[in-house]
């Protein structure tokens, strides 16, 4: 079965090292470089729990199914060297461990793609953090709501994505609502704020911001296709609305009005232009998150913004991706850096 997906998996692997895990380049304050976004197993953790606060950096994507929440424990994921051999063949053993996980405790059938389990195993430790009855918090554009750990999920599936196939099942309080399919993010904090997908909604202040960024965008074209699908390259000579983000706060923690202004244009049918800058009001670049790309195999988008320990400065959700497939990234601003906290959900071709 896992034979057939190796060279859909190499695919996948090259994309991966390019642009979910270390997509933004330099070291200085304009970017992200590779060391700072490396995560552990554990996080990176500072816990302060005087009056009733928790404060944790290690966070977690999930994504919610229509029943519950499953949580991708990327920390455990990638903590394993094996499953980054470039060959294949180490993303392959991490699907056969867990056939022979599945077929100690159930029966195991290829035609079977989706496994759950009630109770915690021994031979979870490999592949995840989360134990049954643990304690989260999960972050949905809706609210914040407390949750369980009440199960296990195993999609078999999802080994054509080359990322994480094992996961918690996490069930939150009554009342919760999330969007379908809805990527969230859990964590420990207990002073967590809403994730904002909305971001400025003000015509006038994105009318602003896509002139201050047209100027930067000078040379990029973009290709128009006929009816019989044959394309002609034109200059880019407008950015529409749905061709940029925008989010006020807080996201250096410099102490002033900040816009986070994420722009995503399709060249063609493989490449974009994309960049992600926090800009003060009259557009002074304050840091390049996202350093400009232009016609290139990937991209980098915003998706959101959250406040996840409670400390007035946001954190930032992108989706980092390329024309079949991506993942999400979780981004802090740190000693003039930008350190992705965990990655989740990677799925392409």
């Amino acid at each position: 079965m896992y034979m057939k997906k190796y060279l859909l998996y190499i695919v996948c692997l090259i994309f991966l090292s390019c642009s979910v895990i270390s997509c933004t380049k330099k070291s200085d304050d304009s970017g992200r470089n590779d060391k700072s976004q490396q995560t552990n197993e554990q996080g990176d953790e500072s816990q302060n729990k005087s009056a009733g606060r928790t404060v944790s950096d290690t966070v977690f994507f999930g994504r919610w199914d229509g029943k519950r929440v499953i949580v991708d424990d990327y920390y455990k994921y990638n903590s394993n060297e094996s499953l980054r051999d470039s060959t294949g063949a180490g993303y392959d053993k991490y699907g056969i461990r867990l056939i022979e996980i599945i077929s100690k405790y159930q029966k195991y059938d290829e035609k079977q793609l989706e496994y759950f389990f009630d109770d915690y195993k021994p031979e979870f430790a490999g592949y995840t953090s989360f134990k049954k009855s643990d304690k989260v918090y999960i972050s949905a554009s809706s609210g914040v709501y407390t949750a369980e750990v009440t199960g296990y999920y195993i999609n078999m599936d999802d080994m054509i994505g080359a990322g994480t196939i094992f996961y918690a099942m996490v069930t939150p309080t009554a009342g919760a609502k999330f969007d379908e399919n809805e990527i969230v993010v859990c964590s420990f904090n207990n002073n967590m704020s809403a994730v904002n997908r909305k971001g400025v909604t003000n015509q006038t202040v994105i009318d602003d911001f896509k002139k201050l960024v047209m100027p930067k965008l000078k040379g990029v074209t973009i290709s128009e296709y006929n009816d019989k699908g044959e394309p002609k390259t034109i200059p880019l000579t407008k950015i529409s609305n749905e061709d940029i983000k925008i989010f006020e706060g807080s996201f250096t923690g410099k102490g002033k009005s900040e816009f986070l202004v994420s722009v995503r244009l399709q060249n063609d049918f493989t490449n974009f232009t994309s960049l992600i800058y926090v800009m003060d009001a009259e557009g002074k670049i304050i840091s390049e998150f996202i350093p400009l790309t232009v016609n290139n195999f990937t991209f980098s988008m915003a998706e959101g913004v959250v406040d996840m320990n409670g400390d007035g400065t946001l954190e930032v959700i992108t989706y980092d991706g390329y024309y079949e497939g991506g993942g999400y990234n979780l981004n802090k601003y740190n000693g003039g850096l930008w350190k992705a906290l965990t990655t989740g959900f990677v799925f392409g071709v």
